[in-house]
């Protein structure tokens, strides 16, 4: 009993202790956008929090078949809140289908990201 004690005593400080999630905030929606325009459903589902899994699937699929590309992407975090950060981002996704072309302006919402296995996940919006 007192081993298990102490070994959940070791465990909790180590990941309490471990500085939080890898990686940028704004470099994850930067990777998790580009995967989108690229239609590449299992990267965008890599790089999603479980929650978001089925919405990553509907977001590749929402622009396929009309050629979309970004310009002028660029993204900032915000401070984290606990386990969630915000990332704002300039720029737009654009579409073009049957010869008419769609702006989807990036600046509209602000993306959610969650810690979830010790990375920062795209899991909505706000």
């Amino acid at each position: 009993m007192h081993r298990w004690l102490a070994l959940g005593v070791v465990v909790g400080l180590s990941v309490a202790c471990g500085g939080g999630p890898v990686g940028d905030p704004a470099r994850q929606v930067e990777r998790y956008l580009q995967a989108r325009v690229e239609g590449d459903v299992n990267r965008m589902i890599a790089l999603s929090c479980a929650a978001w899994e089925a919405n990553a699937r509907l977001e590749a699929t929402s622009i396929q078949g009309r050629s979309p590309a970004l310009e002028g992407l660029r993204c900032q975090a915000s401070e984290p809140q606990g386990d969630t950060v915000f990332v704002a981002c300039a720029g737009k996704i654009v579409t073009s289908y049957d010869g008419e072309r769609r702006e989807f302006d990036l600046a509209e919402r602000q993306f959610r990201l969650v810690a979830e296995a010790g990375e920062w996940r795209m899991c909505g919006y706000r």
